[in-house]
């Protein structure tokens, strides 16, 4: 079986880090190398960190999301690479023999994306499922696996398309992609240290020159449609609220006659940011919880027809 090297950036998340690890522990693939960086986190995630069999590195300087994850896809020796955030965990005990399998049975495919739900800390249950392409599913890295030798170069910091724009590197060069069809990774929203990574108005400050709208644009090649992140700018980076109204508008003018873009665009300009933040949190716990319908590994499996002993 060939050697896998599952790659874990972190960065101050004593916390919820250990609940990663434990389930990169319940993962039943034998030959596979753990490394995990820490980036000079200011908390005790690197002692966490050390309760476990893993290798682990801490950096001298902070590099930052790009710059940790590129650490690490050159340390990798795996033929494949999984990439898993801090934050996040495995739902399956054979993710990764499922996402090796795809591979071996596909030698063109260079990248191997996945479904996934979102969870509040503290709170069981998913209150969002993500059922995207390969690209709009992998803005959030964790379960996205590449073939070594199919990555094109380094990880760019570009806001909210690093690994889209890794995907779509792939893809130009002649590689193919599979889809895993059950929710691999569930990914936790949490405040710990400011919150999940793109919750943090410091990480659109990290490139305020960017526009995520622009860089949605480039990847997909069409307006991407999601009028929603209006609202989500105005609660994170209000700032930015106005010019991506305006370059909404200049990349996609139908929009003028969307009821939808009317009401997120004007609700995310009038409604103060406070106010915005808890309707969300609102949404979240009282109603979308009891509609989202997570996708299961026996699900899958039964959908293609295919009987593996150890599936639950």
């Amino acid at each position: 079986m060939p050697k896998i090297s599952l790659l874990i950036p972190v960065y101050n998340q004593e916390k919820i880090v250990r609940d990663t690890l434990q389930s990169v522990l319940s993962q039943d693939y034998p030959d596979k190398e753990v490394l995990i960086s820490d980036d000079c986190s200011t908390d005790n995630t690197y002692k966490v960190c050390q309760d476990f069999p893993f290798i682990l590195s801490r950096n001298s300087y902070n590099l930052g999301f790009t710059g940790n994850f590129n650490k690490l896809i050159k340390a990798a020796k795996g033929e494949y690479i999984i990439f898993l955030c801090g934050d996040d965990i495995f739902t399956h005990p054979s993710v990764i023999n499922d996402m090796v399998r795809i591979f071996e049975e596909n030698p063109k495919v260079g990248v191997v994306g996945r479904y996934y739900y979102q969870y509040l800390d503290g709170y069981p249950g998913a209150v969002m499922t993500i059922r995207g392409d390969i690209f709009t599913s992998s803005c959030q890295p964790s379960g996205i696996g590449f073939r070594k030798e199919a990555i094109q170069g380094e990880m760019e910091h570009r806001i909210f398309i690093e690994v889209p724009l890794m995907v779509k590197k792939t893809l130009d060069a002649g590689w193919e992609y599979r889809m895993i069809g059950y929710d691999t990774i569930a990914a936790r929203l949490h405040f710990s240290n400011g919150g999940n990574a793109a919750i943090r108005g410091s990480y659109y400050k990290t490139a305020p020159q960017q526009s995520p709208t622009k860089n949605w644009y480039e990847i997909l090649e069409k307006p991407i449609g999601m009028y929603l992140g209006f609202i989500q700018i105005k609660n994170r980076a209000s700032w930015l609220l106005l010019n991506e109204i305006r370059d909404t508008i200049k990349l996609n003018p139908k929009c003028l006659f969307n009821i939808g873009f009317w009401f997120c665009a004007l609700i995310a300009l009038i409604v103060p940011g406070c106010i915005l933040h808890r309707l969300s949190n609102f949404y979240r716990h009282r109603f979308t919880r009891h509609f989202v319908h997570t996708k299961n590994r026996k699900e899958w499996l039964n959908k293609l027809n295919i009987y593996i002993n150890d599936y639950s």
